[in-house]
């Protein structure tokens, strides 16, 4: 029966009808408002709105409506990512104001990447359940491209800021149009006319970046809150609700006190008091702890990130690559970076900022402030999608339960936007974005990834069905298996049996068995990595020239050209050179 409504779910995806129903039955139902699970109820979707959620009450659905069964199975609303950049690659290149290495890929062709890699992007987030993600701090051309995938089946709901409003700006961000992600104020007038600026775009709602350069914090904090305040009164002026970066609390007070909504960093320069705790609930501030970005620059710059298994296989591999190419390209600045990283007192700062922002959250929680969960994907080393999972392990590790977590990954993001009474929660008249789990996530919030089916728009589709690798994503994924040395990700990317041999010769067929087998040295070799000299995409073949360093010492280099054919979205032949 499963087989034939995930058919069914399919044909409906590509045959999408306007008076569509929707009929599930029988659920275990998450009423994230109330932390409640209802059991046993029976959600119907008409038009992509939910329009009954009901239990033991007789439905007699019109023709034509699908119906799935949710017996022993979990339906909640959508996750939501309240913090991403989507002007941001999550790669190496992305931020130069931090690692400056524009001399070997343009900063030019980052912004290129994210404008055309923006729907697979879009398509990894829903895979995953995620069928919101706020943008805090894009750009006008990002803007103009989100509202090409306002209908579509396969893209999340999305919130977008424009250029992040500052009083600093990044001299690598200087003179880039309508791609810049900033645009710098020096006084009232200019920050109300960087908001009016944004308003023909339609941006749905406004972000600062309130930095304090002043050595003397305070005092730099209050130089700069008459233009921070500025803002806010002109979005407010024309209904757009404000996100503030503020990181320390003198500028976390300030700027709620000037009339912020949304928070999209927690304080890690103090413990909070209860005047602060109270400051926040007294304006219902929403706040994002984003509790895992921070240690992710220090990891990567630091060649110290090591990708799980989940992220080899569902991050975007391009971006991955950079990341495991560390301290390439440029290891005589990597190694200055790493230094830098490695000191006594950056390594002090690092631990007492992780340790004030955990325990800063667990306040927060626990005395009602509203919070919601954001990843501040796109920087460096925080990758699109697949971080959003690490983060909800480090709001659990800081002592937030499930419940907690998941309101803060549901309902919550809509209250930082102020469309609680559109999506979040699963309600009558609201968005019909959920998701239907194999396995109760209050159990542990590992079952999140055990999706069978995401609701999106009222459209029901498989997770499976949103990704469509192409044949050198597939080489990619396997290389930054074999240089991460992950036997289990390198496997993945090929089918159950595959040809392998050398160019000329005769090629001998494996199953996954034998290839694991052959390819365990993957996982023993310390200093195995394969670096991509040249590389060549025709059709379903990719032609790799290959530099196979095997210890530290380049005079043990392999050099060899290998040649993959893919069939049917799997790698099923592979040729290397004498």
């Amino acid at each position: 029966m499963r087989y034939l409504i995930l058919l069914l779910a399919v044909y409906l995806l590509n045959n999408p009808a306007s008076n569509a129903q929707l009929l599930i039955r029988n659920a275990q139902v998450l009423d994230v408002e109330n932390k409640k699970i209802l059991g046993g109820y029976d959600v119907m979707v008409q038009d992509g709105k939910i329009t009954s959620i009901t239990k033991g009450k007789k439905m007699n659905p019109v023709a034509g409506t699908m119906e799935i069964d949710g017996t022993n199975q979990w339906l909640m609303p959508g996750l939501a990512d309240a913090h991403v950049h989507f002007f941001q690659s999550g790669g190496l290149y992305t931020r130069p104001d931090a690692i400056d290495l524009r001399k070997y890929r343009p900063y030019a062709d980052e912004i290129k990447w994210s404008h055309e890699h923006f729907e697979e992007l879009l398509r990894m987030y829903l895979s995953a359940g995620i069928t919101s993600v706020t943008d805090v701090g894009a750009t006008i051309n990002l803007l103009q491209q989100r509202d090409s995938f306002a209908n579509k089946p396969y893209a999340p709901l999305i919130q977008m800021t424009g250029p992040l409003i500052t009083t600093w700006l990044p001299p690598q961000f200087k003179n880039l149009g309508k791609d810049a992600p900033f645009v710098e104020i020096k006084n009232e007038q200019e920050a109300r006319k960087a908001v009016q600026d944004q308003l023909p775009y339609h941006p749905d709602f406004i972000k600062i970046w309130y930095l304090v350069t002043d050595p003397n914090v305070e005092a730099g904090a209050r130089k700069n809150i008459a233009m921070v305040k500025a803002v806010i009164d002109e979005a407010h002026a024309n209904g757009k609700r404000v996100a503030v970066h503020a990181m320390e609390k003198i500028t976390a007070q300030l700027a709620v006190e000037a009339g912020a909504d949304y928070l999209v960093h927690n304080t890690d320069d103090g413990v909070i008091d209860e005047s602060f705790i109270r400051l926040l609930k007294d304006h219902k501030t929403v706040l994002c702890p984003t509790l895992i970005v921070g240690k992710n620059y220090e990891k990567v710059l630091t060649h110290q990130y090591h990708f799980s298994t989940f992220e080899l296989n569902r991050a975007h591999p391009f971006t991955v690559s950079t990341i495991l190419d560390y301290p390439w390209p440029d290891t005589s600045l990597a190694k200055q970076v790493t230094g830098f990283f490695k000191t006594p007192l950056m390594q002090s700062r690092q631990k007492t900022s992780d340790s004030i922002s955990v325990v800063n959250l667990k306040k927060l929680s626990y005395a009602g402030v509203t919070i919601a969960t954001g990843t501040d994907a796109g920087n460096i080393g925080t990758q699109h999608m697949t971080s959003y999972f690490d983060e909800l392990q480090a709001m659990s590790a800081a002592g937030l339960s499930n419940w907690q977590v998941i309101q803060a990954s549901t309902y919550n993001p809509a209250l930082a936007m102020g469309q609680e009474k559109s999506w979040g929660s699963i309600g009558v008249n609201k968005t019909a974005n959920m998701i239907l789990l194999a396995a109760n996530p209050l159990d542990s919030l590992e079952n999140l990834k055990k999706i069978n089916l995401v609701i999106n728009k009222g459209q029901v589709m498989r997770p499976d069905t949103f990704l469509h690798a192409s044949p050198v994503m597939l080489v990619q994924k396997q290389l930054n298996a074999y240089n991460a040395r992950n036997l289990e990700a390198f496997l993945e990317p090929y089918a159950d049996e595959v040809e392998i041999g050398k160019v000329g010769g005769i090629t001998e067929k494996m199953n996954k068995d034998k290839l694991k087998s052959d390819y365990s040295f993957i996982n023993t070799v310390k200093y195995l990595y394969c670096r991509i000299l040249n590389r060549i995409t025709e059709g379903n073949t990719v032609i790799d020239q290959e530099e196979v360093w095997l210890s530290p010492k380049p005079e043990n280099l392999i050099h060899a050209a290998a040649i993959y054919l893919i069939r049917n979205g799997k790698i099923a032949r592979v040729l290397f050179s004498e």
